[in-house]
Parts: structure tokens; sequence; C-alpha cells
């Protein structure tokens, strides 16, 4: 027989074995199936996010970004201006191509509803790039990438084109634009992600016409003009051919050169860096992946032990299955067949089990994987766009891991059942040769360890449910209840800073005069938003980073905050630009800057990045406000809107307890009454929007997922436990028949069995107790467990006594049927 057909016929055979104990089966794909399922997981993330190529690979040459530092602070970066980057673009002799792009947030109207979305400004040369090719229409021209050109035209991307019919009819019609009409020129490629492979826009436009949509923009960071002193820009492109970044920045230098002799004012001390462009992070300076990358190893490295601990329990299956088998393998062994031969079939056999377990974790993982994404997308401002569909670096993991697996579990028993003793193993029911008593072998160990894993991660997850249930009902200083949110834009409708202004003062005249409103205001920061701002303040020779605050009048008693000390601003101060600079501080804030004085009519100094300093006097003390249900509260000042005028607000309207729900649509007809174009991005309760909270969200995924992996640790621990007792138990049952029959009592053997493997159960009981309190010290740390104790007596009792509940059920079960046997039976020659 030639060694093809003795392999077909090994397989033929391993699938009629398996068939027949079709309970064993699916039970140990299972158990790989989460072993391999957890590297999958983590593996498609990891490959998404740092492995999978850019758009599909299209990208040709090295992909890098270009950065303006200051040789005086190595530290220091900023973005481009346009003009810098033509000049760049024009006089450089290092790149294939370079492309310029920034980041801003329009508002988007459809059937006269304008929601926010993501958009990307971009040069006229970036989608070729990129190395990608329009599913319709065209890119943008030379012409149209010009701020001044009022080229009035947009790519929109693939998912938008598929909601609108998804034909070529979409191309010459318009979209409305922060209440300009753009044309739509071009559609782009499914799944096409940028110059990052985690988020994703929904409009690209080009500078000149992101220069007419962000018109009324009062902070340069919005703006797009021909001007050296508007930097917004961030630059990437594609090196030449057998160009490195080293050399490229080393040819830059030059041009850096000129560039701050003929534009001191703009490029004094620039220099040019050329490093490898970031996939998970952007900004204006170089960013690393290096941390990613060692947390996705280190995470690999534990998805690779769950593996292991999964392996060495299916090992210990199969040892105990073997005392079913070894008639046949002694059979097979005593007609001539191989031990090599033996070997090879018992390895196909595992091989079988670990392509099914590795088909069902490919599958799960994805869809695992997808719920959490889709999760997270449901809770985030910007659309997150992550492609963990397998390709084939997922698909050669699970493969590998499946080979890998088999080796782990498979080869070891298949050796030891290969030699039985055949005068023994050929008689009914004589087990193998019991292993010498008290010995501690490394299968021992390792259901010891995962025992202690287990224990490790229930606790952990009892600490996290803990977290989120104190999060969820966590006071945040003010009532939730009667609470009500309106986030509005004037700007997205076009209107400028004079038009928002009175816009704001006619709806909170309207607000305030409706029926079961007790007060209403507006601020720019909203406790528990996922918009943060803030400044350095400084009193004398101390500094402190505050969160900072643009407010109107009666925001305090809108939001029923309690004012400790002076007052509230003024009418006057929410309407006048030109009023007193003014500030109110929260405790928080007094305790660090004026311990043991009084903070009112004292002088602070605040200053942030690319703002000028401001001296301002405190008028007012407030209490504290928990802005992050994670985080303690932080130091806040608060400034009037008058004098600090922004477009984008969040209206605070107070009702009665109670009544905050009915009058949503009444708050929505009052803004809509205003003014019909005013676009109301959302409109919810003061309690809905905590609860849809990132941080919220986190906290719960956190307590989802490590209930999901400790109950999971826990059920592989217990069949470990009850794979290794089954196998030595069977191993006993001559010991056990001989101690029967001379007068031992079934329940003194039952009490020895019991004891002799209650020590993985203490073992492991001890060390994860041990593990549970350093992991939830270093997660109370990084602030991921707030407002929970290292060591929660609840949580402390209930998971161990769960994971020893169980664990003693699976060594009780294999004991108690060797005492049930017949003593004649373990004694009878064969």
């Amino acid at each position: 027989m030639s060694s093809i057909e003795s392999l077909i016929q090994d397989l033929r055979f391993a699938v009629r074995m398996l068939s027949k104990a079709p309970g064993f089966t699916v039970a140990a794909a299972l158990i790989l199936a989460l072993g391999i399922g957890a590297n999958s997981a983590l593996f498609g993330l990891v490959n998404a996010l740092l492995l999978r190529p850019l758009n599909g690979g299209h990208v040709r040459g090295e992909f890098v970004g270009l950065y303006s530092g200051d040789r005086t602070r190595p530290d220091r970066y900023r973005p481009f201006s346009y003009p810098e980057y033509v000049d760049i673009r024009r006089e450089n002799d290092v790149f294939e191509s370079l492309i310029a792009e920034a980041a801003i947030n329009p508002g988007l109207t459809e059937a006269g509803v304008t929601r926010r979305v993501r958009a990307s400004v971009v040069s006229s040369n970036y989608f070729s790039t990129l190395g990608v090719e329009l599913t319709a229409g065209r890119a943008f021209t030379l012409d149209e990438e010009r701020p001044d050109s009022a080229a009035a035209v947009v790519v929109v991307s693939y998912p938008y084109w598929l909601q609108h019919g998804g034909t070529r009819d979409v191309l010459g019609s318009s979209v409305i634009v922060n209440g300009h009409p753009l044309t739509v020129v071009g559609v782009a490629p499914p799944r096409f992600n940028g110059t990052m492979p985690v988020m994703s826009a929904d409009l690209w436009l080009p500078f000149g016409a992101a220069a007419i949509v962000n018109a009324a923009q009062v902070t340069p960071y919005g703006r797009f003009v021909n001007d050296r002193s508007v930097q917004t820009l961030l630059l990437a492109g594609t090196l030449r051919r057998g160009t490195s970044a080293a050399a490229a920045e080393s040819r830059l230098a030059a041009l850096a050169s000129s560039f701050e002799a003929a534009f001191p004012e703009f490029s004094r001390s620039q220099r040019l860096v050329v490093r490898p462009r970031s996939r998970v992070a952007i900004g204006p300076g170089p960013r690393s992946d290096a941390a990613p990358t060692a947390g996705a190893v280190v995470l690999m490295a534990l998805a690779g032990l769950v593996l292991l601990v999964a392996c060495l329990n299916l090992a210990n299956i199969l040892l105990a299955r073997g005392a079913v088998r070894r008639q046949e393998i002694a059979i097979r062994l005593a007609l001539g067949g191989g031990r090599a031969r033996i070997v090879r079939q018992l390895l196909i056999e595992g091989l079988l089990l670990s392509m099914l377990g590795g088909v069902t974790a490919l599958l799960t993982a994805w869809w695992a994987t997808s719920r959490v994404l889709s999760s997270l997308t449901s809770v985030m401002t910007s659309p997150i766009v992550i492609d963990v569909s397998p390709d084939s670096r997922v698909v050669a993991m699970v493969a590998l891991s499946s080979i890998v697996s088999t080796l782990l579990f498979a080869l070891g028993p298949a050796w030891t059942l290969s030699r039985p003793e055949l005068s023994t193993a050929l008689k009914l029911s004589a087990p193998f040769a019991a292993s010498r008593k008290g010995r501690v072998g490394m299968p021992a160990l390792m259901v010891a360890a995962q025992v202690a894993l287990s224990v490790a991660l229930l606790i952990s997850a009892g600490a996290f449910v803990r977290a989120s249930v104190a999060a969820a009902s966590s006071d945040p200083g003010f009532p939730l209840a009667g609470g009500i949110l309106a986030h509005i834009d004037p700007q997205l409708a076009g209107l400028d800073s004079a038009q928002s202004r009175a816009t704001y003062t006619a709806v909170l005249a309207r607000l305030r005069s409706l029926p079961n409103v007790e007060a209403a205001s507006l601020a720019s920061i909203v406790p528990f938003g996922d918009v943060r701002d803030g400044r350095q303040v400084q009193h004398g020779n101390d500094t402190v980073f505050s969160m900072f605050n643009v407010i109107g009048a009666g925001y305090f008693t809108a939001l029923r905050l309690p004012v400790v000390a002076g007052r509230e601003f003024t009418a006057l101060e929410e309407q006048d630009a030109s009023a007193e600079p003014v500030a109110i501080v929260d405790l928080a804030l007094t305790r660090r800057l004026f311990p043991g004085t009084n903070a009112l009519g004292q002088s602070i100094t605040l200053s942030g990045f690319a703002q000028p300093d401001e001296l301002v006097r405190i008028v007012g003390v407030v209490g504290d406000v928990l802005d992050d249900v994670l985080q303690a509260p932080a130091g806040h000042v608060y400034v009037p809107f008058g004098s600090h005028f922004k477009s984008e607000m969040t209206l605070h309207v107070r009702t009665a307890a109670g009544t905050e729900a009915r009058m949503l649509e009444p708050v929505r007809a009052a803004i809509q009454g205003v003014d019909p174009r005013l676009p109301i991005l959302s409109v919810e309760t003061l309690t809905n929007h905590r609860d849809g909270t990132t941080s919220l969200w986190a906290v719960t995924l956190a307590a989802k997922l490590f209930v999901t992996f400790g109950l999971i640790a826990g059920v592989l621990a217990t069949t470990g436990v009850y794979g290794l007792r089954a196998y030595l138990v069977t191993q006993r049952r001559r010991e056990i028949g001989i101690r029967m029959a001379l007068g031992g009592t079934r329940r003194q053997i039952l009490g020895a069995l019991l004891r002799e493997g209650s020590w993985m159960a203490t073992t492991g009981l001890i060390v994860g107790i041990t593990l549970a309190m350093g992991l939830i010290q270093v997660l109370r740390q990084s602030e991921m467990l707030y407002q929970v104790d290292t060591v929660d007596p609840l949580v402390f009792a209930l998971a161990p006594l769960l994971l020893v509940s169980a664990t003693a059920a699976a060594s009780y079960i294999p004991a108690r049927r060797a005492i049930r046997m017949d003593p004649t039976v373990a004694l009878r020659p064969e």
C-alpha cells in the first residue's frame, strides 16, 4: 500500500472514530474553538489595525509623514500652511507624490435635517497617491484645490452612494454642507479608509470647497486660505524608489533653510522631519506605533496561553478517553501495526478536531469582533471603520494555530497510548499501569494554573461589574432628572458669528418662556461628553491644568449646580463681547490654587495651545462636577459666552423632574421656531446622555468581556479537573477494587479520592486570589476601576465559591463512578 493510500485510509478511519463519539467530538471542538477563537479575534483586530495594507495595498512606495518641527525645541511640531505645501510639493526631489489633508466636522443637511459628519479636506492628488480609483466620477483638479477657487465640489463615500441609490445619477447632484450646496463629482471606492485603517470620512472636499463651507470659522484651525499664517494641514506622501526616510530628511534640510530665509516670521528654526506614518494616530507631530504593537504582542501572548491551557485540558481528556481505546490500539500493535502508524492515526484524529475548532473559531471570532465594533460605533460621534473580515493572514494564523494545537494536545497522548503492555492491554478491563501515588505531573500543575487564572478573571469580572454599577449610579454633582440637552451649531447653516450670537439670544429667550421650563442656558462642554477643552491656570508661581467651559447666564441654575460663593454670570456677560474678563471656578480648583484662602476677587491667568494668555477675575465658586464616570472630579474654569463666543454650543434646559421626556419635542419646536435653517444635532435627556457615554460603554463592555472570559476559563478549568481526575481514577481502578475487597467503605474511598484532587483547586485558588489583587490594583491605577476597592469582600467571596463548586463537582463525578464499580470486575484476571 502506498503512503498516500495509507494516509487516506487513516483519514477515513479518523472520521469514523470521531463520528462514533459525537459528544466527545463536539466538546473537543468547542474547547479548541475557545482557545483558537481568542487568538483569532485578537489577531483579526491586530491585523486590521497594524498589518493589513491600507486601502487594499495600492499605495506604491513607502508611505511616510512629513512634519514641521522646531530645531530649538525637538518635541514641538505644527501643521503646514497651504503655501508651504505647494512650495514643498513643487521644489522637493524626494517624494514621488505628496498630499495634504485636514479633518473637519461639517453639517450635512438632507430632507431638512442636519447631522454632523466627518469630512476630509484634501489636495487634488489625494486619491491617486493612495493608489485607488473612484467607483464613479472623478477626483479634484488643481484649480479646485486652490483655497481661493470657490470650487463647490465634493466626493462622497461609498456607503453614502449606496444609501442614495447606488447609481451614476448621484454625479452632478447637490449636497448641502454647512448650508452651502456642493456638487458631487465622484464616489470613493468601497472600504476606502484614507490614510488610517480606523477612521473613515463621509465626504472629501478640496480646499476650495472647504474655504466656502468653513468661511464662518472663527478659529484658525478650521480655516483654509492661501496664507502662511494659517497652518491647518497635515502632509504625507510616498518616497521615490531608493530613497530612505533618513536620506529624504537630510535632503529636505536645504528647503527648510530657504523657507526660514524667505519667511522668517513663519518658518524660524523650521526643520522638515520625515517619519513612517502611524497607522493608529494622526497629528502635527510624528506618532509611533510602538505602544500598540507592544500591547498587541502582550495580548497575543496571553491568548497563546489560553490556547495552551485549552490544549492541555484536551490532552487530559484524551488520556482519560484512552482507557476506552487501549484494547483497539493493543490489537493493532499485536497484528503488526507499527507504533509510528498508530501515532500518525491519532494525530490525524487530533488534526480533524483542530480543523473543526478552527473553522468554528474563525466564524465566531469574526462575529464577536463585528459586534464589539458595531457597539462602539453606536456611541461614537465619528464613524469607526475597521475591516475585521478574515483575509489570508487571519486564515493562515488559524491554520497555524490548528497545527500547533494538534501537536500540543495530541502528540503526548498519542505517544503514551501507542506503547501499552500488550499482555495487560488485551485484557477486557485492565487499566494502564498506575502512576506513582502522590506524584505531581505537568498536566496537574497546568490545571492548577488554569484554576488560578479562572479565579483571577472571575474576581476581576466581579470588580468590573461593581464598577459598571457604580459608574451608572455615580453622583455627577447635579441632578440628572429634569435635565434636557440640545446640541446646535448655527455655523452649519452658514450663519456668521454675529448672526449666531443673535440666534442664541433668541433661542434662549424662547426656551426660558416655555411652560414647565425652570431655567435655560448654554455651554460649550457637557459633563460626560466626548469633547474636552482645557487651559493652564496660573496664580502666582502655581500652575495647574483645568477644564475650560464657555457658558451663558443661569447655567448653574439650569444644571442645578450649587453656587458656593459669589455669583453666576449676568445676561450682559452672556451677550456682550466687551464685558470685563471674569471667570467662575469650582471647589476642586480652589483646593489646588487657593488652599485655605478665599478665591473670590483673585486674578488668574488662562493660557492654552495657540491661545493668547488671558487675565481674568474670579467672581464665583461652584461645586464640583464629574466629567467622566471613570475619573475623579477635575478642576473647572467657566468663562462667559459673550467674551468667548463659540458657534457650537449645547443648550441646557431644566424642567420639573419627571417631565423631561415629554418636553423634548416642545424644546425642539422652540429652537426650530427661531430659524427653520438651524440644525439641531441632538435633543436628549441628561440621563440618556450620561447612559450613552463612551466611558460607561467601555466599563460595561469590559465587565461583559471579563465575565465572558472568566466563565470560559472556568469551564475549561472544570473540564480540565474532570479530565485529569477521570484519567487518574481510571488508572487506579485495580487499587480501588483491592481496597474495597479488603473492607474499605465507599465513603472512605470517596473521601480519599476527593482529598487527592483538592490540592489543585486549593493551590489555584490561593494563586488566583493573589493574581486578582494585583490585577485589580493595576486597573485601579489606570482609573478603569474608579470607586472600586482592591479587595471587595462580596466579589472575593462569590467568585472563588463559584469556581470551587464547579471543580468540586468535576472531581466528585469520576470518583463516584469509580466507587460504584463491582470490585470483582476490577480484580478479575484476564
